[in-house]
């Protein structure tokens, strides 16, 4: 039996992932909030590390040391106008800053030919597969999504991957990226509290940003598809996974 471990950040993506397993339990104690479950043969571990470069780095250290694959999991921005929420990105390669210059991790042709090929079959959209920017800073603005989309040829941005490229790498295990996507290129998040997912300082104050409120009612829709999709996206794919 082969041990897939998934690193989300935040807990609504973590629902999502849970959902899609059988049987999914929580861990005790454990360094980051994590669950067991099964997919197919494969036990699935997950593990909610949070939001950034940092968090996902210390998210790692709660895998177990015999997992045989490794996949960054949850939601993404858009970078590519032509994405909607809802649809699937399943990363060709990772894309990060670091040292004044661009690192770039390559996923295994065979991993993504199989995320590809299930995923056409179960998804009302093909997969799209292209590069995921991962950035320690949130790219809100559109005309931010503009120029990374242009500067790294990426047709999505998040901000855990580059961590988990790092581990895969220096552990020497195989990673994935299975993302779907939240904000759609054009939609600018500008203005929105940070932290709102783990910090009730940033609620209480969107009771006096009324101008927020509407952006906030369109994520919450977003969220509640792109939920969906992630769940069915990793329902299909996971038993399907193996070490290439």
């Amino acid at each position: 039996m082969s041990v897939i471990g998934l690193v989300t950040a935040l807990r609504l993506e973590t629902r999502a992932v849970l959902a899609a397993l059988t049987r999914p339990r929580r861990i005790r104690p454990a360094p980051r909030p994590s669950w067991v479950g099964r997919a197919g043969a494969h036990e699935i571990v997950v593990v909610q590390g949070g939001v950034g470069r940092d968090a996902a780095a210390t998210a790692t250290a709660a895998v177990p040391a015999h997992v045989t694959l490794l996949g960054s999991v949850g939601f993404v921005g858009a970078l590519d106008p032509g994405l909607a929420p809802g649809d699937v990105v399943v990363a060709s390669s990772i894309v990060w800053d670091e040292g004044g210059g661009a690192r770039r991790y390559d996923v295994a042709p065979a991993l993504l030919e199989t995320l590809r090929r299930v995923l056409a079959a179960v998804l009302p959209r093909p997969p799209c597969a292209g590069t995921l920017f991962s950035t320690q800073a949130i790219v809100a603005g559109v005309d931010a999504k503009r120029a990374a989309y242009e500067r790294y040829a990426a047709v999505a941005v998040e901000m855990e991957a580059a961590a988990l490229a790092r581990h895969a790498v220096q552990h020497g295990v195989p990673l994935f990226a299975l993302r779907v996507v939240l904000d759609p290129a054009l939609l600018s998040l500008e203005g929105l509290p940070p932290n709102l997912d783990s910090s009730w300082a940033a609620r209480a104050r969107l009771a006096t940003t009324p101008w927020v409120w509407p952006l906030l009612g369109t994520l919450h829709r977003h969220a509640s598809t792109a939920g969906d999709a992630l769940t069915r996206a990793l329902r299909a794919s996971l038993p399907a996974l193996d070490p290439p």
